[in-house]
């Protein structure tokens, strides 16, 4: 989810906490135009430095990953806290600089700190991957690494939450000097521009060092007497030339490779040297190991005849097994083969070796693929026989017109969150009832679906197992093996495998229960790492605290207001535009796929539905509160009860068109509602003091899709605008038409 901006119900990445005091000032038009470009510029750098918290601190201490709403509510707490000290004499933007750095610091020192692989629970337990011990008899962690953890986590928490002070006690200042709404038109163009030029950086694999000389010249080019900002390129450029290259050969030892940033994760190569003992010889090499975001995750295999002949027979039938058990479960060799999850080639690489004629490879993160058409030995991606789609799986799956004699979903675990508005892994909604569905349709009359994972517990076991039987209507084969730390599972099913004998060439076989009480996951509850339906205690501590330490701060705030019904109208304005965010992004999501570009497409368009309301709002008045609020619950009626099965069946063009109408009307009325209350309130400062906080609350609700699913974050956005549209009857009165004053134009 996004953090808020303070001065509209869009709970978007916006330094946007809005004021107006009624005393317009009319200035020359040149410190207009200043006025214009400083919050522009100043808007920029908040969403900038927001998407690059949130990447960055994900990235190099593993545990935020699966807290992403954690620096999210740091930046909406920040920024709210600077709004409401909008005219404290103290300069908050010298300390956002100051922490800024130290905060990049801190996350450049995090290995040499042990931050990285911070945990304060059992990672297995929760399918943590990449924090926290690695073995599986690891079962509980001790009292005092706990507390420790979680005072690092809060403490990492308050200087990302100082880092946005400064921003919003700008915003504010500036704020004041325009008419509301155009203020926020122009804060949001900055925001806007913000998601563009990360997005274009992450496109070009661009590496924090340069999104930190960013940071650095953009608050140069407005408070040019701070030192921290010039400290700030001076960090970003050593960062590039030294630091980075310094840190990773000091971990990796003389086997690293390089680094490379993807729009995704962080990823190291490293060259696997063969153990001298276990080949008996000296200098010989497994080929590469490619490490996501500090995981060991991915293995580049050097099976060419020249390195398999330096190999012991052991050895280099090993080595060739890995990856060519799929190709060899039946005595024909598959003509057509789907491998989802291609990554850097070894899997298309073991295809080709087994004589199948035709690869179709899918792989979401151009950055492995880049390293795989570089480095593998074997050089896949040139073999005319492989096509690679560098796209999301799950929108393969759905346009593809060809059938398969095998689909293979290899290994396809993800380390990072499906978007910033989400806690969702990327790999959920591939392992959907609904999505093997789709892979099932894609099957000739005698095809096979094979599934390899990591099975770390029975209940993921019988997850994976139960959604594979109900795409395909019969029992799946299961067979797993240990590999020296956890389970490798691989389930088998398809019409393929009706009166035929798979040969798995000595994996042991497992049994599969389809009698158990443990839920599938689907479109509507994809949560394919949580045994059951529930909130895990493991997500509401760390909430709580953030929520205890941001009630304590803006509550003091609010003691005035009260009594004002207005301001919980605020508050639970606050709160729903949060819910309609994450279903939309859920929605869309699956219509477009979950890449990085369509996430940063949708929140963009987010930013254009907040300038379409603002320019209707300046149409309306109060009297059509009622109307507008009708409107958004329709829509909203219409996002809970849309089925995104049925918008897939009409194609691509028509069903994603429709879909982007059907989940982003309801932000459009959501806005415009929000725009028009905003206008009778009489004291914006306490207003947005309850929409903080309501929208600190809203963050927390996406979990309740833990429990209910998503759909049910439509109705629970539904009563939460119901009673605001409850409490304007209980006003007593409409909203009266406010007239703004006018204002010199350049």
């Amino acid at each position: 989810m996004f953090s808020t901006n303070e001065s509209c119900p869009c709970m978007i990445v916006l330094p946007t906490p809005l004021i107006f005091n009624g005393n317009h000032c009319f200035m020359s038009q040149p410190s207009i135009g200043k006025i214009r470009r400083d919050l522009v510029l100043v808007s920029f750098l908040s969403l900038f430095c927001e998407l690059m918290i949130i990447r960055w601190l994900a990235t190099e201490i593993r545990i935020f990953a699966y807290f992403k709403n954690l620096p999210l509510m740091a930046a909406f707490l920040g920024l709210g806290l600077g709004f409401l000290w909008t005219h404290r004499q103290k300069d908050w933007m010298k300390t956002s600089g100051i922490c800024l750095l130290f905060l990049s610091g801190i996350l450049i020192f995090a290995l040499a700190l042990h931050f990285t692989f911070l945990t304060f629970v059992d990672p297995f337990k929760f399918m943590l991957f990449g924090v926290g011990k690695t073995s599986v008899a690891s079962t509980s962690l001790d009292l005092f690494n706990t507390l420790k953890s979680l005072l690092i986590m809060f403490g990492t928490f308050v200087l990302a939450t100082l880092v946005f002070v400064g921003f919003g006690q700008k915003t504010g200042q500036l704020f004041e000097k325009l008419k509301p709404l155009e203020a926020y038109s122009w804060n949001v163009f900055g925001a806007l521009l913000g998601t563009v030029i990360f997005s274009v950086l992450c496109w070009f694999n661009c590496s924090p060092g340069i999104w930190l000389i960013v940071m650095g010249v953009g608050l140069l080019s407005m408070f040019p007497k701070q030192p921290a900002n010039y400290a700030l390129i001076l960090l970003g450029a050593l960062y590039i030339f030294w630091l980075a290259p310094f840190i990773s050969r000091a971990y990796y030892g003389d086997s690293y490779v390089e680094t490379i940033w993807s729009p995704y994760y962080r990823i190291d190569l490293t060259r696997e040297k063969a153990d001298e003992k276990a080949v008996g010889k000296k200098n010989l090499y497994f080929g590469y190991t490619v490490y996501i975001n500090y995981d060991n995750f991915q293995q580049i295999l050097d099976c060419t005849p020249e390195n398999l002949a330096k190999m012991p027979p052991v050895v280099a039938e090993t080595m060739r097994l890995s990856f060519e058990r799929p190709y060899h479960i039946f005595d024909k060799t598959p003509e057509d083969v789907l491998i989802l999850g291609a990554a850097n080639g070894t899997d298309p690489a073991a295809a080709l070796r087994c004589g199948v004629k035709s690869v179709d490879g899918v792989e979401i993160d151009p950055g492995i693929v880049k390293i795989g058409r570089t480095l593998h030995p074997e050089k896949p991606y040139d073999n005319e026989k492989v096509k690679l789609y560098v796209m999301d799986a799950r929108t393969f799956l759905r346009t593809t017109k060809k059938k398969y004699d095998l689909i293979l979903f290899a290994y396809v675990d993800s380390h990072a969150a499906f978007s910033s508005l989400s806690s969702l892994r990327m790999d959920n909604y591939l392992f959907t009832r609904e999505s093997l569905t789709d892979a099932a349709h894609c099957l000739k009359k005698d095809g096979v679906i094979v599934i390899t994972f990591l099975s770390m517990a029975d209940w993921l076991w019988q997850k994976h197992a139960k959604a594979l039987a109900a795409a395909t209507g019969m029992t799946p084969l299961g067979f797993c093996v240990n590999n020296g730390n956890v389970d490798v599972g691989t389930l088998i099913s398809g019409p393929g495998i009706v009166g035929h004998t798979p040969n798995v060439q000595g994996l042991p076989p497992r049994n599969v229960d389809l009698n158990v009480d443990t839920p599938i996951s689907t479109d509507d509850w994809p949560f394919l790492f949580l045994p059951k339906h529930e909130i895990p205690t493991v997500y509401m501590i760390p909430i709580f605290v953030v929520l205890a330490f941001g009630f304590a701060l803006v509550i003091p705030q609010m003691k005035e207001g009260r009594k004002e019904i207005l301001n919980w109208q605020m508050f639970l304005m606050g709160m729903g535009f949060m819910l309609l965010e994450v279903r939309a992004m859920s929605a869309l999501s699956l219509l477009f796929g979950s890449t990085w570009i369509v996430n940063s497409t949708v929140i963009s368009g987010v930013m254009v539905v907040i300038l379409i309301a603002n320019f209707v709002a300046t149409k309306l008045s109060g009297k059509h509160l009622y109307a507008i609020a009708t409107m958004l619950i329709l829509t909203l009626l219409g996002t809970t009860f849309c089925s995104l099965s049925n918008l897939a069946e009409l194609g691509s063009l028509s069903g994603q068109t429709l879909g982007t109408v059907i989940f982003l009307s309801p932000m459009v009325f959501a806005s415009v509602m929000f725009a028009l209350l905003f206008k009778d309130t009489k004291s914006p400062s306490t207003a947005l003091a309850f929409n903080i906080t309501g929208g600190l609350i809203g963050v927390c609700l996406e979990y309740f899709s833990m429990l209910t699913g998503m759909q049910a974050l439509g109705f629970i956005a539904i009563a939460i605008y119901g009673s605001v549209a409850l409490l304007n009857l209980s006003r007593g009165k409409s909203i009266p038409k406010q007239a703004e004053p006018a204002q010199n134009t350049d």
